[in-house]
């Protein structure tokens, strides 16, 4: 099951998996792919869906022999980062109740699925109590915590693990990027092959984290000085602040490594000279560190958005 877009994203464990189910051709009603964002898992799922419905076709004018961006009438795909509302799966739930145009299987692949909402899932769970013969439903996300149990229950679940800095170092290296910087994205990466793409391409994503890194910089030396003329910046990147806060978690890691004298696992190799300038103790360094988990926890619970980021600024200013 190998194409030019799953060759370096393929969870060795998981593809064996899927392998075996098209060798077999024996197939679950319903899937679950789980693991951490931007490591492959649609790229996979989809993959697995292509297999599926053209694995027997043999027809020269068939939707199979499409290139590059793939489509198949039997195959239904909503992908969304916002709420998946009740309407959006009621639809997908009435197209599935139809038999299969060119294959005798019909998928539904959910992107996201961890943003659907509790009346969204519920609606869903009658189709995979009951589906159709013909009918195979893919479920992508990235948060199984969000999922309802009576969902869990009835897919097979597949779980995805990070990418390592090493075959992404290595994924860098051949599509031509310098040893330096295919160092420095595999590293900022954390193990996810779109955040490392996104350091490659998009300049913007480096400006952004200096920006990041003048705030944290400012907090640490200045103390309170800074803290709430910075307040604006973060409501106006609401959106980002998953990253912005995984950017942080990976900052103070490294000041708590250069205080145990190892430097060689710094990832932000790039700034060593700013993070030997914050004079921290490492018992402020992990109180901080603890801190954003805690703040990412707390976002994640839907608490007070305002309220969870001046008390991380505070925490981090030393108020």
């Amino acid at each position: 099951m190998k194409n030019d877009n799953s060759i370096f994203l393929e969870d060795k464990n998981v593809s064996s998996q899927l392998d075996l189910a098209l060798k077999n051709k024996d197939f679950s009603h319903a899937y679950l792919f789980v693991g951490p964002k931007g490591i492959g898992k649609f790229a996979q799922a989809k993959n697995f869906a292509r297999a599926i419905l053209c694995g027997d076709n043999k027809n020269d004018k068939s939707f199979c022999n499409l290139l590059y961006d793939y489509f198949h009438p039997d195959l239904i795909e909503v992908s969304s980062k916002e709420t998946i509302k009740k309407e959006q799966i009621e639809e997908l739930i009435e197209k599935a109740g139809t038999k299969p145009f060119e294959s005798n299987k019909k998928i539904i692949l959910i992107d996201g699925f961890d943003n659907v909402t509790i009346e969204g899932q519920n609606a869903l769970l009658k189709t995979l109590e009951e589906p159709e013969d013909y009918l195979i439903i893919i479920l992508v996300s990235s948060n199984i915590k969000n999922i309802l149990p009576t969902i869990r229950s009835r897919a097979r679940i597949l779980k995805f693990q990070n990418i390592s800095v090493e075959r992404i170092y290595d994924y860098l290296l051949k599509t031509g990027l310098s040893e330096k910087n295919a160092r420095l994205f595999s590293n900022l990466s954390c193990g996810s092959i779109s955040l490392a793409k996104r350091y490659k391409e998009d300049v913007e994503l480096l400006k952004k984290r200096d920006e990041l890194i003048e705030i944290l910089d400012n907090l640490i030396r200045t103390g309170s000085y800074y803290i709430f003329s910075y307040l604006d910046f973060f409501k106006e990147n609401k959106e980002n602040i998953e990253d912005i806060l995984n950017f942080f978690s990976l900052w103070f890691r490294d000041l708590a490594f250069i205080k145990i004298n190892k430097k060689e696992k710094i990832i932000n190799i790039d700034k060593l000279n700013i993070l030997e300038l914050e004079d921290l103790t490492l018992d402020r360094i992990l109180f901080i560190y603890n801190k954003i988990l805690l703040t990412k926890e707390n976002l994640s619970k839907n608490m007070n958005y305002d309220l969870s980021i001046e008390a991380l600024l505070m925490y981090i200013g030393g108020m």
